[in-house]
């Protein structure tokens, strides 16, 4: 496995992936564009974000403290979700 590119901690309401909605998740991205996805915290050394992504549909909101602070995305896929994370390395 290649090194890791990003660290993505979210905690709140994710129907995706918690079994009864609320709690927290962590994806790794690596440099060779593969990813994981856990429920076991993984501590990020050095926070580069903080966000609120708000995901109702297909339409993603989001919040963000790094630029752009505010923007609307559209996914391929249905999902809820409104969950508070942070991003780094």
């Amino acid at each position: 496995m290649s090194e890791i590119q990003k660290i993505f901690n979210e905690y709140g309401l994710d129907f995706d992936n918690n079994k009864y909605g609320i709690g927290r998740s962590t994806e790794i991205e690596y440099t060779d564009g593969t990813e994981k996805r856990t429920h076991e915290h993984v501590k990020i050394a050095r926070i580069h974000a903080r966000y609120f992504r708000f995901w109702i549909g297909k339409i993603v909101f989001i919040i963000d403290s790094d630029k752009p602070h505010f923007c609307v995305r559209r996914k391929s896929r249905w999902n809820f979700k409104i969950v508070y994370g942070k991003s780094g390395r």
